[in-house]
């Protein structure tokens, strides 16, 4: 999969294309992205998303927090999908006036499109302006097939990037994974701590965001998978997310427990996986209370891991754990 703009898509041209923002890259872009590889080798062409760096939403409120997938994060997921290209656009000030008439005779002139497939809530242009209606006729008069595809929901509740952005903010971790067809991750850097995890009978490592614009979900303690750079196993482990009120501290904090795991990784890239919400964040009234509750933590993380069966895929890296 190749990364083009303006400059260099000439051969790939005459394609099939679908457009948005596609973050998240949720159950429902992939089945967009299904049907776009089954019409491209139909029609014997290529197939690619054309989107926007930065999101429309971040240029107009560059502090917004809540992207499910940043920009390099989103790509590496799209290469797995057998898209033959993401053509980007620059989203500025020019692309937030165009006019959606006139965004259509760009995309147009940029990429000679055989095909357009997009999802029924399309929008494009000037605030938002462009809809369905207007990008069919266009494309019947520019003879480009045109095919809309209905909602498509999970357990009854439409695939949105916004309804999983809400659920990951309540917390519902499981609904959110259904809606994102994976489990939904964050990424960070192992960073020196406070040692309070150490103190209390429970080493932790602290994570500092690789992105900040990425959403956290809501406070609390998860039940996690951690993937290690450069390492190939998948551990175990038990997150929490907080300002831990038990300490009187105010700052937000990420740390994982990870389950029978002694290295030092200091400095290291992680990857968190979420798996279910144990429970929201608590204030202790002592020290011990505290570690009571961490106990019971670990314990039903690893119910939980037996449940989904995590446990059994990854017994070999936790089975001296009790």
């Amino acid at each position: 999969m190749k990364i083009i703009d303006e400059k260099n898509s000439e051969e790939f041209k005459n394609g099939v294309l679908t457009i948005g923002g596609f973050d998240g890259v949720h159950f429902a872009h992939q089945i967009i992205i299904e049907k776009l590889l089954k019409n491209k080798e139909n029609l014997k062409t290529v197939g690619g998303l054309v989107t926007f760096e930065p999101l429309p939403y971040l240029y107009f409120h560059p502090n917004f927090h809540f992207l499910l997938t940043p920009f390099l994060e989103k790509v590496k997921i799209l290469e797995t999908l057998g898209l033959d290209f993401v053509f980007v656009y620059n989203f500025d000030n020019f692309f937030a006036n165009l006019e959606p008439l006139m965004f259509l005779n760009k995309l147009k002139n940029d990429l000679l499109p055989k095909k357009i497939i997009v999802g029924n809530d399309f929008r494009f242009g000037r605030n938002r302006e462009g809809d369905i209606n207007l990008l069919k006729n266009f494309c019947e008069n520019e003879n480009i097939l045109i095919e809309i595809l209905p909602p498509i929901k999970k357990t009854g509740i439409e695939v949105k990037s916004t309804t999983i952005r809400e659920k990951l903010i309540l917390g519902n971790i499981r609904i959110a994974n259904l809606l994102l067809g994976r489990e939904y991750s964050i990424k960070g850097k192992v960073v020196k701590g406070k040692g309070r995890g150490s103190l209390l009978g429970y080493k932790t490592a602290n994570l500092e965001l690789l992105d900040n614009k990425k959403l956290i979900p809501a406070d609390g303690v998860y039940a996690c998978k951690v993937k290690i750079a450069d390492d190939d196993k998948i551990y175990l482990g038990v997150l929490n997310i907080g300002e831990r009120p038990t300490f009187s501290e105010k700052e937000r904090n990420i740390e994982v427990h990870i389950l029978n795991f002694e290295k030092n990784i200091l400095g290291k890239e992680l990857e968190i996986f979420f798996i279910q919400r144990i429970r929201p964040e608590f204030k202790f009234e002592d020290v011990e209370k505290l570690k009571k509750k961490i106990k019971e933590d670990i314990e039903m993380s690893i119910k939980i891991f037996k449940k989904e069966r995590i446990w059994e895929e990854n017994a070999k890296y936790v089975e001296k754990t009790q």
